[in-house]
């Protein structure tokens, strides 16, 4: 069964758009539900990560998958189809492969080898397998992309710096600070994300850190690790006047820090004589703080566009791209010939079925001839039989899969199935 894949990602998408699409946690069990109430969607899962949006799916037929999983993200982000259509892509067969390949690798990421995307490839598959959305075409392509992102980073430079959305945000707040050292850092939320970035800003020798979350308990557990202290989030407001900077990763669906909040937090700065501006790092997607704030009097707000921005002008580790691009199309190739030959299975199924078939009607045609012999002499008859249909069947087969496993070699199995009138197999795609 192809793979197939539609998507969205902060090069054809602005970031107000992926927040429309983003599917977390919470809402991935029902689209994934709703991707297999398609009628040519045959497996499910959903990569929804601060930079991308994307559903990778084994379909039965190109054209009618291809407007059915369209429609769905539309429906995802509430828009009609044709004001989405030209921020999605598609990749079907060896591209959709490659393409899963490459975000597993890092290098189809705004952040050149980031740190984090592998373990979201690893939460995406997990989680549809929870589902059951996955059956043997996605298990098979995704466990193949972990190992793909595993050799990418132990066989090249790719991640050596381990940079992420995190670290990249941080650069450029420390770039209006000054420096991280000795500053005031409040956290809003205590996921992942958060949990990255107190960690580097604890390496960058921040002083006061301050957590705020919706669950008291895991933020008091973060504080703890970090050295800092927990707050509940309702008290984010009376928290930012004090800080140097706010890292906003919450997770959640609308903004956690507000105008009116940063402004009154502003004001009180400004009445205080604080110097510098508030830094606020905003990793959300949905966004965690309103855009609006970076009109503020101030402040500095560093969203995932202003980032897109700064990392426009960094050409990254180009070497090493070129390098994981050799790994992954090499991977590509060895999982398509995999595939290819897996679909020949079937034919040699059917070859072999039709081939007994044709073996016991020549027996049953024999039997008034072969009536006197005893079960010996039945059992060499047997033997020599089955040996000569095997042996006529060697050279078809073994070559039929090294034929399959050629970028072309759905029509060998094509032409195998038409030479022994077999049956068509079922679910034929009609992309050609």
């Amino acid at each position: 069964m192809p793979v197939f894949v539609v998507g969205a990602n902060f090069r054809s998408a602005p970031l107000e758009l992926l927040e429309r699409l983003a599917v977390d946690a919470e809402r991935r069990p029902k689209a994934l539900a709703g991707l297999l109430d398609l009628e040519h969607v045959h497996e499910a899962a959903v990569l929804s990560t601060c930079n991308r949006v994307e559903v990778y799916a084994a379909i039965s037929r190109f054209h009618g998958a291809a407007g059915e999983v369209r429609s769905f993200l539309a429906g995802v982000a509430g828009l009609a189809l044709d004001e989405l259509a030209d921020h999605l892509y598609d990749y079907y067969e060896e591209r959709a492969v490659r393409q899963l390949f490459a975000v597993a690798a890092g290098v189809d990421s705004m952040v050149v080898g980031e740190a984090q995307i592998l373990g979201q490839v690893r939460e995406a598959f997990a989680a549809a397998q929870a589902e059951r959305s996955v059956g043997p075409v996605l298990s098979a392509l995704f466990t193949r992309a972990i190992k793909v992102g595993r050799r990418a980073r132990s066989e090249t430079g790719i991640g050596a710096g381990m940079a992420s959305t995190v670290t990249v945000g941080l650069r450029v707040a420390a770039g209006q600070l000054g420096d991280l050292a000795g500053r005031r850092v409040l956290l809003v939320g205590a996921g992942g994300l958060a949990r990255l970035a107190g960690r580097a800003v604890r390496e960058a020798g921040a002083g006061e850190l301050v957590v705020a979350n919706r669950t008291p308990a895991t933020g008091a557990a973060l504080a703890r690790k970090l050295g800092g202290r927990a707050v509940p989030l309702e008290r984010v407001a009376g928290e930012l006047a004090a800080a140097d900077l706010v890292v906003a990763a919450t997770a959640g669906t609308t903004p956690t820090v507000t105008v009116p909040a940063v402004a009154g937090a502003a004001a009180r700065r400004a009445a205080s004589g604080s110097s510098g501006p508030l830094v606020v790092l905003d990793l959300g997607v949905p966004r965690d703080v309103e855009p609006e704030v970076r009109e503020l009097p101030g402040v500095v707000l560093a969203d995932l566009d202003a980032l897109r921005a700064v990392l426009e002008t960094d050409d990254g580790p180009r070497q090493e791209v070129e390098r994981v691009r050799s790994l992954i199309a090499q991977e590509t190739a060895a999982f398509m010939g995999g595939q290819r030959e897996a679909r020949l299975a079937p034919t040699i199924r059917a070859l072999r079925a039709r081939a007994e078939q044709v073996r016991q009607q020549e027996l049953a045609r024999a039997s008034t001839r072969l009536a006197g012999l005893d079960e010996r002499q039945r059992a060499a008859v047997e033997a020599v039989t089955r040996g000569l249909v095997n042996k006529l069947l060697h050279d078809p087969m073994v070559r039929g899969k090294a034929l399959a496993a050629r970028p072309d070699g759905d029509l060998y199995v094509a032409a195998l199935r038409e030479l022994y009138a077999l049956d068509p197999h079922p679910g034929d795609d009609d992309r050609r």
